[in-house]
Formats: C-alpha cells, sequence, structure tokens
C-alpha cells in the first residue's frame, strides 16, 4: 500500500497514533506483524486486527469484493503490463469495471 493510500484511509479514524503507527510499518513498510506489534508493545492480535479493519477499508475504497487480496509485488519493468492486465481481467469478469 502506498503511504497516501494509507494516510487517507486512516487520517478520519478514531485508531490511537502508536495503533496506526504500527499498521503503517505492516502495511507500508512491509514489515512483519509479529516484529511491528513487538516495536510498538501491542499484542499480535490487536494489531492484525488493526491491519484487517485498515485492509478492509482499502477494498472497499477500490470497490473490491470482501473475499479479494490486496497484494503488493516487485516485478521487473517490462512485467508490469502484464500483472495490470489480470487485474484488469479479474474485475471485468467480476462485472466492476467495464475497460
Amino acid at each position: 500500500m502506498k503511504i497516501s493510500e494509507f494516510l487517507k484511509l486512516t487520517d478520519s479514524t478514531r485508531m490511537a497514533q502508536r495503533t496506526k503507527d504500527a499498521v503503517r510499518m505492516v502495511l507500508v513498510d512491509g514489515m512483519r506483524v509479529v516484529d511491528a506489534a513487538r516495536q510498538t508493545e501491542m499484542s499480535k492480535q490487536q494489531l492484525q486486527d488493526a491491519v484487517g479493519r485498515v485492509e478492509a477499508a482499502h477494498k472497499a475504497a477500490q470497490g473490491m469484493p470482501d473475499d479479494w487480496e490486496c497484494v503488493t509485488v516487485c516485478v521487473p519493468p517490462d512485467q508490469v503490463d502484464d500483472v495490470k492486465e489480470i487485474e484488469r481481467k479479474a474485475k471485468r469478469s467480476a462485472g466492476l469495471s467495464s475497460y
């Protein structure tokens, strides 16, 4: 998730700053939940729940079905269009996009 997306999703929440920081570590920085929880002195379960809430809001903001997963992948530049095409086809098949 990009930092701009994360900030947009969490700016209007009542989530404590410590929780926001921990969720950012996981969703933006790519840190493991267990490591972010330890660093911010949260329980793993608390952090996992908070991550789930932000991920659900992210999916909803993008119009994605609840059972879809958002993933971040790193691929060579010449494969970026291939990955984006997979998403476009899936959206068309699900009736979520007309392009």
